[in-house]
């Protein structure tokens, strides 16, 4: 301890820091970096997830998983291109069996026609036969449409003419000039026919 100027100044004891008196703010010691040094982010430094050899191996990975897939779909299709073929040489098949039986018909009413002289047993022979025929087609999906006195209808008739008519309203059908046809439900050929234009002009009614 020592006097100046007539006032005492008191050392500190020893080991406490000369601030000790001062007031605590709460705040830790400051760190203090030498010039030219700035503090890392967090996280930095570390090494990555998934290095450059794991991503390639992925990138080999879902290509080969690819080209698997190709494959596969590939084949798929060959398989369902050959079943439907199959289908359609099994249907074919079926329907020619059944003609055979028309065509056979046709060459016993040919060979009887030679012998017969009686024109109503040949007309009556040729009856039996198309009866089979139309039994034949019915079966395997195919229906006729068209009428006289039907409407006309764009989507299913073809017209080959207008024409006058008193009994036949207008836009109906006058007359079939061929039938048209479904096959299974959908339209094969569309009917030609004659439409009505109405009454002449002068008709009393």
């Amino acid at each position: 301890m020592k006097e100046e100027g007539g006032k005492k100044e008191q050392a500190a004891p020893a080991g406490e820091p000369e601030n000790a008196g001062e007031p605590n703010t709460g705040e830790g010691p400051t760190e203090t970096l030498e010039p030219g040094l700035k503090s890392a982010p967090a996280g930095e430094g570390e090494e990555p997830i998934d290095s450059l050899e794991d991503l390639k191996q992925q990138l080999e990975e879902q290509s080969d998983r690819y080209l698997r897939l190709m494959a596969e779909f590939d084949n798929f299709k060959k398989r369902v291109s050959r079943d439907y073929e199959r289908l359609v040489e099994l249907a074919s098949e079926k329907l020619i069996r059944e003609l055979l039986e028309v065509r056979e018909n046709f060459e016993r009413a040919i060979r009887s026609d030679e012998k017969c002289t009686d024109p109503k047993n040949i007309f009556d022979g040729m009856k039996l036969i198309f009866a089979k025929f139309n039994d034949v087609l019915t079966g395997n999906g195919l229906e006729s449409f068209a009428a006289a006195g039907e409407p006309f209808d764009p989507q299913l008739h073809d017209a080959l003419l207008k024409v006058p008519d008193a009994t036949i309203p207008e836009d109906h059908i006058v007359e079939v000039f061929e039938k048209g046809y479904y096959l299974k439900k959908r339209v094969l050929r569309h009917a030609k026919v004659i439409v009505s234009s109405g009454a002449p002009e002068g008709d009393s009614q």
